[in-house]
């Protein structure tokens, strides 16, 4: 399998697989945030965060590329973005849209570009990196969540016991 393709599939198996693991949260767990040892976020924020991901970094990102500007980033910007919510099945229907024109945009790659190194926000990376980091950073989210789904009753008895001893 070439790079192109093999880039196509792994973005759309791991967008596929991120909505998959949001849809195993129950539904009275999406807006709560978890115990602690699952971390701070509830299961819609971690969508948000991989919509504001995917607009704001993954996508502008690869346009670099393709002529584009290196695009700003900062977290405090993303956190106040937040602070407006979102419905979750929204947040994941845009999300699927974005990747999807990441996706669309890999053909337009002449293939040697895919190893040209250009002055990104994470540093001087390639093409090859980016989207690599855009595969990485789904199943990352995707593993969060599926934490949120597997074992959230887990460390609730745990803590509750900590708190009742």
């Amino acid at each position: 399998m070439n790079l192109e393709q093999q880039f196509r599939t792994l973005l759309q198996s791991s967008a596929d697989g991120f909505s998959w693991a949001v849809e195993q949260v129950p539904s009275q767990r999406r807006y709560l945030g978890p115990p602690e040892p699952l971390g701070e976020w509830s299961l819609a924020r971690h969508v948000f965060h991989m919509l504001y991901y995917e607009q704001t970094i993954a996508l502008p990102s690869m346009r670099q590329w393709l002529g584009g500007a290196c695009p700003p980033y900062d977290d405090d910007v993303e956190d106040a973005a937040w602070g407006a919510g979102g419905e979750l099945e929204t947040l994941l229907a845009q999300f699927v849209a974005v990747r999807d024109e990441q996706i669309a945009l890999i053909p337009r790659f002449a293939p040697g570009i895919w190893e040209e190194t250009r002055d990104a926000i994470w540093g001087p990376v390639t093409l090859r990196w980016v989207v690599t980091k855009t595969y990485q950073h789904t199943c990352e989210h995707t593993h969060d969540i599926l934490r949120l789904a597997l074992v959230w009753d887990v460390y609730l008895a745990r803590q509750q016991a900590s708190e009742g001893a």
